[in-house]
């Protein structure tokens, strides 16, 4: 994982992190709960300053894995969910507490399911925000 973080902007890429592993006979998809939940520890444990993650296209559904360490992850400002399987507002509520600025959500179902009122639903959620792509 120490060469998708960037310690200069304390940003963890874990993009596509199923692919991570190439010519590896292992799977390690994030949208298993048991494996993000493993992934978010090695990250409070090894990298608790980062302020940025990139958990586009691992086609996580939900959020719920992140929730018991919403505390530790105050640094956490910066997070990108495009491109996953996010179909309700009620999973990305459970993030609730996170002092987020930013967060990008386009191409999960939530954004078209809400339609004009998904910006609402999110700033309600997050009133730190000051950027939603979604």
């Amino acid at each position: 994982m120490s060469d998708r973080y960037n310690p200069t902007t304390r940003a963890l890429n874990l993009s596509s992190f199923h692919n991570s592993f190439p010519g590896k006979s292992f799977y390690i998809p994030l949208s298993r709960s048991t494996v993000m939940q493993k992934v978010v520890e090695i990250i409070l444990e090894h990298i608790p300053e980062v302020v940025a993650i990139d958990l586009s296209n691992n086609q996580i559904f939900a959020l719920e894995p992140l929730v018991p360490y919403i505390d530790r992850l105050q640094n956490l400002t910066i997070l990108y969910l495009n491109n996953n399987k996010i179909t309700n507002m009620r999973y990305l509520s459970k993030l609730k507490g996170l002092p987020l600025v930013e967060l990008k959500m386009e191409g999960n179902v939530v954004c078209a399911d809400l339609g004009e009122s998904f910006v609402d639903a999110v700033r309600e959620v997050f009133p730190t925000l000051q950027v939603l792509d979604g």
